[in-house]
Parts: C-alpha cells; structure tokens; sequence
C-alpha cells in the first residue's frame, strides 16, 4: 500500500479549506515562536513577531500566491524567513541596541525549545555548559547553530533562511563550530564572568548533532 503524501498547507490555504490555517499554526508556532525569542530576546516581541510572521504568510498565500506557486512553495524555510526578517525589522527600531540590552540579566529571555525536543536531551552539565558558551557567542554565528542543530535544518534550508549561498553557510556554520568549541575548551569561569555573555538558569536543549560535529573538528 502507497504511504499517504504529506498534506500542502501553503495550497490548502490557498485554496481556503477549512482547518488549513488552524493546521499550519499548530504544526509551526512553537517552533517560530522560539526562532523569534532567540533573535529578540524578550517574550512580548518574540509574541508579536510570530503573530506577524502567520499573518503575513497567510495574507501572502491568499491573495498574492499563484496555485503554482503555492503548490512548489518551501514552505519551513519560508516561514523561518518572514519570521526572520520581522524579528530584525523590530531589532533595528529599538531604541537600544541588542548588544545593550542583553547586557542587563534582568532582560535577557531564556532559551525555550520546543517540546518535542525533551525526548533527546544531552546531559545536563553538558546543556548547561553549551547554553552558557552560545550565550558568549555573535548573533550570527549564535543563529546559525541553532538553525542547524536545534532546528535540525538542512543548510540549503537555512540558506534559503537567511540569504545566503549554501556554500557560504556550511562556511559560517564551521567557523560559528569551531568558536563554539574555543569557548567550551576554555575556563567555564572567564565565560561566567564575561560581561559580554547572557547568564541565565539550566536549560534544556535539543543538540543531538551538535557534539559529533564538535568532536570531528580539528584542535
């Protein structure tokens, strides 16, 4: 028997079936959600940009997505990238910049992954130690692992994400790897006390991939 195709949500909202928009919300909110959050860094934002990046995709796939167009859409790294683009959009008009605000613990919003990601955590010295080595990294490098790792996406989807070559991404994804793993070689001290990291509590983590790649580069 034919496995059953996957249904195609950017078509079926195109098309206004019922249920379409409701299936697409559930099937991506966490994730967007938690994509804004990293890149904003406060709860309220993070909420509004997600509400945003739906509203926009939907009005998108309504009224200005041809049914071809729809039916050969790429739809998550799509989604990633409105998502993407309203976030930095809201970066850009704060009256602070985010270097700044992240300065202030008080401010600094935690890490939320999604909850599918509970069935493959690593141990918890070892989240607690690469959350805090992330939170030392540059906002880029800092996205593309999550987008790689977390997001468990392929680079051709993440270069679709941000704009960039595929070539070009498996590059800032090497060098995003080896600076992560500089910092975890490091004192765990110096990386508490720099002033340029964000201190937050234990977090849980989906990085299943993100040892091995660490272990395979070279010292």
């Amino acid at each position: 028997m034919s496995k059953e195709r996957p249904e195609n949500l950017a078509l079926a909202i195109h098309h206004g079936k019922d249920g379409a928009v409701r299936r697409l919300v559930d099937a991506y909110q966490d994730r967007l959600y938690s994509y804004a959050l990293r890149l904003l860094r406060n709860h309220f934002d993070a909420q509004e940009v997600t509400q945003d990046a739906f509203l926009r995709a939907i009005r998108t796939l309504n009224l200005k997505y041809d049914e071809e167009k729809c039916r050969n859409l790429w739809l998550e790294p799509w989604l990633f990238r409105i998502t993407r683009n309203l976030a930095y959009s809201r970066l850009r008009r704060r009256p602070v910049l985010e270097e700044q605000i992240s300065d202030h613990a008080g401010q600094a919003a935690p890490l939320v992954l999604p909850s599918c990601a509970l069935e493959r955590l690593e141990a918890a010295e070892t989240q607690d130690a690469l959350l805090k080595a992330l939170d030392c990294m540059g906002s880029q490098a800092r996205e593309l692992i999550m987008l790689r790792f977390m997001e468990e996406l392929r680079y051709s989807e993440i270069a679709e994400i941000v704009g960039a070559s595929e070539v070009s991404v498996r590059g800032k994804v090497f060098r995003a790897l080896r600076a992560l793993r500089k910092l975890l070689a490091g004192s765990s001290g110096a990386a508490e006390n720099s002033h340029s990291c964000r201190r937050s509590a234990p977090r849980r983590m989906k990085a299943r991939g993100l040892r091995p790649a660490l272990s395979k580069l070279s010292t």
